[in-house]
């Protein structure tokens, strides 16, 4: 039997690991399935014993491409990189995995398939993955280089130099197609000693990844009847699927696929598009809260099983969107979905695998218990589910989203899980077997960041399992680069209270895992925990022999002191003004303070900052006449931590009080004297907020005037008289409202002109619920402030993003509930040309947007 590797839950070195030291350890999550094999019944995957499938997990490519060789750069044994992860992917109760293997990699140029070091690798994580009861969907041929987000490299296999056109049109690579697919379906796996197309937990294959065809759509079906008989003639007897999505709503394409003997068909769904190149700050429920569908009424189509081989809400960094997902996966008839990509814990400190996505319970520990929650609603909701439209579906089944908290709870009386701090109460706590979350809750108070998760073993003990700190360092969706650290972990001693029903208030806790010999009583329900696994029981009993101790970290960087801060670029006279920080520290309570002063003053006011949840820090300046004047505040953090004292910005040594500091750079932010303008849009800053939408008929370009930087969006030449799309656009995070006075604010000031003849534009703003509000109105073609009346903008549809399948919708709503406008809940802004009656004669259209802002209008 093969086992798992312990690793103690103090790792500071940044060695590279190995396999030594493997021993059993007994599961506590429960993976027991129905046997495998499945069939397709009307349209549904079902089990021998005919209970309908439902799976839910993620893609994971530590064994190919870009992860393997990040991996191998980095000095660690992939074996252990990949017994780290599965063991977490286990802790987030994922029980499906699918990947799109790497045929240019493991194949020659006939089609011969090449058992090389990929492959190996691929047969210890299956095997690794079907310890914990996880089940698989393989695609064979993926087509793509390996290189990617690097060149690709030299490459022996078939599909190399060619397109994925050619790849159902030329008769010679169809029948390396062929060739490969028959030796893969035959390939042993040699540490199960199942061959791939036999093996009873790969429960259906996808034939080809995301194809691309351009042939008659029957001539595609034949192509696809060809690769169908191939895997058959193998001797393959599971469910088959084929990409539908891939195609757009090309109907006449999807009738052919549809009418082809294949027993399932397969989307993905990337509703925020992909590459942003950095994180988008805005509510994209409303564009998860229903999957698109234009195949489903397709003659043969209905007859047909349904997986989501791929999803995720790339560039997003909330903790919401996954099981909101999941509920229109199951609104929509979907019985697989699986996420793109779970990262390798040993690079994810980097998100350079796949910079656009970024999930692992380590480093991302609220998306990754948002993971968790949406396979539980994925696996457990009514077959028939039917979703309530946005925005009732916040609260479905067992789950409540909350955007403006980056909340998501889920409590099914037996188990609570919650991806941020919540005063939430569990609806039977006395009936709850498992816990997990992020923060804080009335069950259990916590100051570290990191995710914990707390199973009941008995009438009154509980196994405790706690992960490290994280901070995150910068926006982690740049570009990719191995180099770059994005999040960091840290493992140091954090203060817990938990209230659990048979503990009682005394009670032992002793630590379990490998090294860890940790033994406190609790008082008043409190200890001090670092990362481990620990028993808690009120008696003096020990741990029982079969528990789960096992616990995976990567190498972790020693301790030391960090502080991350997001500063505002201004506020007015009147706003309550809070500094906040997030300081990762290397001993449980440092002392942290704001040294504050206006611009040019000699002296800083120094303020003690009082700790909170996950390590951030606060302070309001107290409202006395010491802050009642307008101009530059200038400011910095000091930490002493230990022995060491520190300030930010800069990380300098001391304090600014000390004779000899030698910082000049401070955080800023501006003091505007009240009814000052409150700026929302300043195209100088902007670039990163930029988000194309779906069909947008422009593309954002700077220009330089006598205005000041502007931002042109010119209309392309085929879309002068339809009009459409320009341009969704977020608040930065330096510019939020949500805590600004704005009292007698009633109006946005925008300055505009159009590119060409006077023309219409339909302006409108996004609040915080994902929701638009606008008006359209006459632009002329010289530079003017419009000012337009908050009371004028009403509900309109809200422009959504870029989103793939490209046959998902443009806009969503408005909707039958929209709450009036609250302009502290503004988060975007969008722009859009209607179309007009004829094309302009002078061949050009377009809008130049200056600066916008919130103003007070008599």
């Amino acid at each position: 039997m093969f086992s798992k590797i312990f690793v103690t839950s103090i790792v500071l070195a940044t060695m590279g690991l190995t396999t030594a030291g493997l021993s059993s350890a007994v599961s506590l999550t429960d993976t027991t399935l129905p046997p495998t094999p499945v069939t397709v019944e009307n349209g549904r995957l079902l089990w021998d014993n005919g209970d309908p499938v439902y799976l839910f997990g993620a893609n994971y490519s530590a064994p190919f491409a870009y992860g393997y060789r990040a991996i191998a750069r980095r000095g660690i044994d992939h074996k252990a990189a990949i017994d780290i992860d599965v063991d977490h992917m286990t802790r987030l109760k994922l029980n499906a995995y699918r990947i799109h293997v790497w045929d240019k990699a493991i194949s020659d140029k006939e089609g011969n398939l090449i058992d090389n070091e990929y492959l190996e690798l691929f047969d210890y994580l299956m095997m690794r993955l079907q310890e914990h009861g996880i089940r698989a969907i393989i695609t064979p041929i993926a087509w793509w280089g390996t290189g990617y987000p690097e060149p690709d490299p030299a490459e022996p296999g078939f599909a190399v130099g060619y397109s994925k056109n050619d790849m159902n049109e030329k008769p010679a690579l169809i029948a390396a197609q062929q060739r490969y697919l028959t030796q893969f379906m035959a390939h042993k796996n040699r540490y199960t000693g199942h061959p791939l197309g036999s093996d009873p937990e790969i429960i259906a294959f996808e034939l080809f990844n995301e194809p691309k065809h351009r042939l008659a759509p029957q001539k595609s079906a034949t192509y696809i009847e060809t690769l169908i008989k191939t895997v058959k003639d193998a001797g393959v007897t599971k469910p088959l699927f084929y990409n539908i999505s891939e195609q757009g709503d090309q109907r006449d394409f999807a009738k052919a696929v549809c009418n082809t003997s294949i027993d399932g068909i397969a989307y993905q769904w990337y509703p925020t598009g992909l590459l942003k190149y950095s994180a988008l700050n805005t509510n994209v429920l409303p564009a998860v809260s229903t999957y698109t569908n234009p195949f489903s009424d397709i003659s043969g189509c209905s007859d047909k099983a349904r997986m989501i081989y791929e999803f995720d809400a790339a560039d997003i960094t909330n903790s919401v969107t996954y099981p909101a997902m999941a509920r229109s996966f199951r609104d929509a008839g979907f019985q697989w979905a699986t996420q793109f990509a779970y990262d390798p814990a040993v690079i994810a400190d980097s998100n350079s695998d796949y910079n656009t996505h970024y999930l692992n319970l380590l480093y991302t520990p609220a998306k990754a218990i948002s993971l968790m929650i949406a396979g539980e609603e994925f696996r457990n909701l009514p077959q028939d589910y039917e979703a309530p439209d946005y925005p009732q579906s916040n609260q479905f089944h067992h789950t409540t989203l909350d955007y403006l908290a980056d909340l998501a709870v889920f409590d099914d009386t037996k188990q609570f899980y919650y991806t941020n701090s919540t005063t939430r109460s569990p609806k039977d706590v006395d009936s709850l077997t498992h816990i997990a979350g992020v923060g804080s809750s009335e069950l259990v108070k916590y100051t570290g960041s990191g995710a914990y998760f707390l199973d009941k073993l008995g009438d009154s003990q509980w196994r405790l399992e706690v992960f490290p700190d994280v901070i995150n360092l910068q926006d982690p969706h740049q570009n990719s680069s191995l180099n770059r650290e994005v999040s960091r972990l840290s493992v140091k001693a954090n203060s817990m209270t938990l209230f659990l029903p048979g503990l009682g208030e005394r009670f032992g806790v002793t630590g379990v895992n490998d090294g860890n010999n940790y033994q406190s009583q609790a008082s008043g329900g409190n200890f001090v925990v670092t990362p481990g696994v620990y028993w808690l029981s009120p008696s003096e009993a020990k741990p029982p022999g079969d528990i789960d101790s096992a616990y995976y970290l990567p190498p972790i960087k020693p301790g030391e002191t960090i502080v991350t801060h997001q500063p505002q670029r201004q506020r007015t006279l009147g706003d309550t003004l809070t500094f906040s920080a997030t300081v990762q520290s290397v001993t449980p309570n440092p002392l942290v303070t704001l040294n504050v002063r206006y611009e040019g003053h000699s002296d800083f006011v120094t303020l003690p900052m009082q700790q909170g949840d996950k390590g951030v820090y606060q302070v309001t300046l107290p409202n006395d006449n010491t802050w009642k004047l307008s101009g530059k505040l200038e400011y910095a953090f000091t930490i002493t931590d230990g022995n060491t004292t520190v300030t930010y910005p800069g990380k300098q040594r001391g304090k600014p009080q000390d004779w000899d500091f030698s910082n000049n750079a401070y955080y800023h932010t501006i003091l505007q004297p009240a009814g000052s303008p409150v700026l929302l849009f300043n195209p100088s800053e902007a670039r990163g907020t930029f988000v194309p939408p779906q069909n947008t008929v422009s593309w954002p370009a700077s220009s330089a005037t006598t205005e000041g930087e502007t931002v042109t969006l010119k209309v392309f030449d085929d879309n002068l008289q339809s009009g459409g799309p320009l341009l969704r656009t977020d608040l930065p995070k330096n510019a939020t409202l949500i805590d600004r006075t704005l009292k007698k604010y009633n109006a946005i000031a925008l300055r505009v002109r159009s590119l060409g003849n006077s023309d219409r534009l339909q302006f409108g703003v996004i609040a915080n619920d994902g929701l638009a509000y606008g008006t359209d109105f006459t632009v002329s073609d010289e530079w003017k402030t419009l000012i337009l009346p908050v009371s004028a903008l009403k509900p309109t549809a809200t422009l959504l993003t870029r989103a793939y399948p490209m046959f998902m919708p443009v806009t969503m709503g408005p909707f039958d509930e929209q709450p009036p406008l609250d302009i502290h809940q503004i988060t975007g802004l969008q722009f859009i040309l209607p179309p007009l009656k004829r094309a302009p004669k002078n061949g050009w259209r377009g809008i130049e947007v200056g600066k916008i802002a919130l103003v007070k209008m008599e």
